[in-house]
């Protein structure tokens, strides 16, 4: 489950990277994750490399995601722009990180079950006008995350 999430964001940002921002706002600086080899995953099997990229896309703090099935409606709602045509489905579908504003969390946990309330506000910057995509919230728990 870790590693279909990590590739359905890896997908996303590489999505992500054809909105068009307009000629005045410059597009946002993407980070790109940097990967790093120990002497073990040198000399080990590529599956502790896979790993290591895997854990760069886990969320560490509670996130917001665009769930993109169809890449034709990644593009600005504000400024509309000539998109080349994609064919195709994201299966699974892609995830476009949202920024968040104003989010409140409310956690209760009993033993092994935990409910949590999310109230907040999204700007879902990266679907063309007219169009509706799904959200998922991902609640990150010690070494496992909720999706």
């Amino acid at each position: 489950m870790a590693m279909e999430f990590a590739n359905s964001v890896s997908y996303g940002l590489k999505l992500s990277k054809r909105i068009y921002y307009g000629k005045d706002m410059p597009a946002p600086p993407v980070e790109v994750p940097s990967m790093t080899r120990s002497a073990s995953s040198v000399s080990g099997s590529e599956k502790e490399v896979v790993v290591v990229e895997t854990a760069l896309y886990m969320p560490a703090a509670p996130m917001v995601y665009a769930v993109v099935p169809d890449p034709e409606v990644v593009d600005n709602p504000d400024i509309p722009s000539y998109q080349p045509y994609v064919y195709g489905r994201c299966v699974p579908p892609a995830l476009i990180p949202l920024n968040m504003h104003g989010v409140a969390m409310e956690i209760e946990s009993v033993l092994d079950t935990a409910f949590v309330a999310v109230s907040g506000t999204w700007r879902v910057h990266c679907v063309m006008a007219g169009q509706r995509c799904d959200c998922r919230i991902a609640v990150p728990m010690g070494e496992q995350a909720i999706y």
